[in-house]
């Protein structure tokens, strides 16, 4: 349940990043089966490439874009990404998984 580069921040930390965005009611109401929603942004079958500007860039990697997250359990890590993925963790917790793994199973068969 450690963070590493590229990858979804742990599930752990998506309450607290939703309370460091400001997100606290979404924090307190969503069930550990809607975080577990939040999985489903890197499961398309498709090799996916992120081509950002020049100021995305700059942003992803400026100062502001590396917080001290408080996990709640006494520990602070860095934490990026914060806005992005407690958006993302609410907008999938509201699609639901029927609607998800439709949407995921209709990519699948495009592959065939």
């Amino acid at each position: 349940d450690k963070p590493s580069y590229g990858h979804l921040p742990p599930r752990s930390w998506l309450r607290p990043i939703m309370r460091q965005n400001g997100n606290v009611a979404e924090a307190d109401t969503l069930s550990e089966d809607d975080l577990a929603l939040s999985d489903y942004q890197r499961r398309a079958p498709h090799t996916m490439i992120n081509i950002l500007r020049t100021s995305q860039l700059s942003a992803a990697v400026g100062a502001k874009s590396i917080v001290d997250l408080d996990l709640g359990d006494g520990t602070t890590e860095k934490a990026s990404g914060i806005t992005t993925y407690s958006r993302n963790a609410i907008r999938l917790a509201g699609e639901g998984k029927e609607a998800l793994q439709a949407a995921l199973d209709a990519e699948i068969a495009m592959q065939s």
